[in-house]
């Protein structure tokens, strides 16, 4: 089932990148139309002042009498001036109009303050003139006359033609412009559909992908790009919150397991006492029994708390430690203690064998590794024990005579709250979270826990920790397939 993405998100990416564009577009066409403007504007003013310079070659002024010379020119002389001659106004030295073409606008008016400029400075002067007809380009040009007076003749050119090309300039720049975001809008539209098609997919995968569903993943497409590198991230992180869901499953099953079991034997012993004589004897097995059966449940949910409240990684606290004398009073603790199984304990410890280590932390491993080693014992079985050192690393060794590991899943015993199915089915009480404590404690210290196993026959765990924070040897040694015996 395909997933639409939000529309949103691509009118997003469609409009910033369409307003960017029309911002970049407008700012290029507008600096193309102020270049053409302008040039035409100076071809225009320099057309302009060609003609004032044919019109004031054909001037002559006399006793303030205007008179023009254009009959005695040549033919192409004669034809520039007639056709410069259109718009034009002569002033005296007082702004006076002397003598203005019939289509010269404003005739009556007074003279401008550019004309009166150009009488007293004897400079050129430009100015536009507007009427009913439209706007009209002025040349105001000095003119001597005798007795050094300065005359002014106007010269002017309609501005129709100009300002009609300046108009149809605007709407093709303003046309075209429109047409280009247009165009730029569509093909961002379906580039960002296409792009954007990708996270449709993943969006449809994510959905379709259940809590349990292993097999199932987050596509890739082999563009090695950002996508793919989110599929990648999303696929491992499924992974490991899929593993992390696996395992509480199995561990809320081993402990409804562990849970009801003595719940149904005290809720069975209950009963019978209940039908039972007045025996203190009988009273007082049956309490005991039950007293068992609570212990058993205040270890579970002690166990189950610690699971719940456990780091990642375990905190350390280390300080100098002699290994040997933790591991003697393990194993004479444990000795001391009685067992169903009569399973008996060896040591083998080399002395003096000290480092920097946690002693709390390690007190804990050697128990959980002895109790396992008691537990999934046979009957009068064995179980050895050994510390020696090689190479800058403490190796710690147990191993017993029970009944084995299953090749399938010792790669998962050191998970949290796994056990296996032979624990399970057994009447062995546990939580599986012994041996993943006796992992985590052991990696913290810079070590590591191999282990072997002959099913029937017996398994070895073996611990290494370097007797330093940082040793020399990078790599701990590595356990022979033959250390699972007894010694």
């Amino acid at each position: 089932m395909k997933v639409p993405l939000p529309r949103s998100l691509r009118f997003r990416l469609v409009f910033k990148q369409t307003l960017s564009f029309a911002l970049l577009v407008t700012l290029l066409a507008w600096g193309a139309y102020a270049f053409l403007a302008r040039r035409m504007s100076n071809q225009f003013d320099g057309e302009l002042q060609d003609r004032s310079i044919a019109v004031r070659s054909m001037l002559n002024i006399r006793d303030g009498q205007v008179r023009w010379l254009n009959k005695e020119a040549d033919p192409e002389v004669r034809d520039e001036f007639e056709r410069s001659i259109r718009f034009y106004q002569v002033l005296d030295d007082h702004g006076k109009p002397l003598e203005s073409a019939r289509e010269w606008p404003a005739q009556d008016l007074p003279a401008s303050a550019k004309a009166r400029e150009t009488i007293a400075t004897a400079r050129t002067t430009w100015e536009d003139i507007s009427d009913a007809n439209g706007r009209l380009r002025v040349l105001n040009a000095p003119v001597s006359g005798p007795r050094h007076q300065t005359y002014v003749l106007r010269v002017g050119m309609s501005m129709a033609g100009v300002d009609e090309d300046t108009f149809y300039l605007r709407l093709m720049h303003s046309i075209v412009l429109a047409f280009l975001v247009l165009v730029h809008a569509i093909n961002a539209w379906l580039i960002a559909g296409k792009e954007l098609h990708p996270l449709e997919q993943l969006a449809s995968a994510a959905e379709e992908i259940a809590p349990h569903d292993r097999d199932k993943r987050l596509p890739t497409f082999g563009t090695g790009d950002e996508l793919d590198e989110l599929s990648r991230v999303l696929n491992q992180t499924l992974s490991k919150l899929q593993g992390s869901l696996q395992r509480m499953t199995d561990f809320l099953r081993s402990l409804s397991h562990e849970i009801r079991q003595p719940l149904t034997v005290m809720r069975a012993e209950t009963e019978q006492a209940l039908r039972m004589s007045q025996s203190d004897e009988n009273y007082r097995e049956m309490l005991s029994g039950q007293l068992q059966r609570i212990e058993l449940l205040s270890h579970t949910v002690s166990d189950l708390l610690e699971m719940a409240t456990a780091d990642e990684e375990v905190k350390l606290h280390r300080g100098p430690d002699d290994l040997s004398e933790l591991v003697q009073a393990a194993v004479d603790g444990m000795r001391l203690k009685p067992n169903e199984l009569d399973v008996q304990i060896s040591g083998s410890i080399q002395q003096g064998v000290s480092g920097n280590f946690d002693a709390g932390q390690l007190w804990r491993l050697l128990l959980n590794l002895l109790e396992n080693a008691i537990k999934f014992n046979r009957p009068h079985g064995k179980v050895d024990v050994s510390l020696s050192t090689h190479d800058g690393w403490a190796i710690l060794s147990v191993s017993d005579t029970g009944c084995g590991i299953p090749v399938e899943e010792q790669s998962r015993i050191f998970e949290r709250g796994y056990r296996s199915n032979r624990a399970r089915s057994s009447l062995v009480p546990g939580t599986g979270l012994g041996l993943h404590f006796v992992r985590s404690i052991a990696h913290a210290h810079g070590g590591e826990v191999q282990v072997t196993s002959m099913p029937g026959e017996g398994t070895c765990f073996r611990v290494s920790l370097p007797l330093n924070a940082i040793t020399e040897s990078h790599d701990p040694p590595r356990l022979a397939t033959h250390d699972t015996s007894v010694h």
